[in-house]
């Protein structure tokens, strides 16, 4: 089966592969990574439907994730941060999505003035 996978913030740029409905999310990201290199910054890879954030799962087969022949998708680069990168950047003020810094971790009063 056919489908195309746009791969940059270019709209104009994507791939057409021809796939088969039990190749697996990463073989086809595999493909994708031989086509466009990712950036030094870069480790993930996401795969989804294009228009959607649901992300299909590496071990996955395509027909598992309902990809049909002629489907369009979209292939991003990422990065999974570390805790330590998630706590920088909530000291620096920038939200990461999906973690809060504990309040005790910005606390600079010691504990006899803080409550605790």
């Amino acid at each position: 089966m056919q489908i195309k996978v746009y791969y940059s913030a270019d709209a104009g740029k994507f791939a057409s592969l021809s796939v088969q409905p039990t190749d697996t999310v990463k073989a086809v990201k595999q493909k994708i990574i031989a086509l466009h290199a990712p950036p030094d910054w870069a480790n993930e890879a996401l795969l989804s439907e294009k228009g959607s954030q649901n992300y299909f799962e590496n071990r996955k087969q395509l027909a598992q994730c309902g990809v049909q022949d002629g489907a369009t998708l979209k292939f991003a680069y990422a990065r999974n941060l570390t805790t330590l990168e998630k706590v920088e950047l909530s000291c620096q003020g920038v939200g990461t999505g999906t973690y809060q810094l504990p309040a005790m971790a910005i606390s600079t009063l010691p504990a006899e003035f803080s409550g605790a």
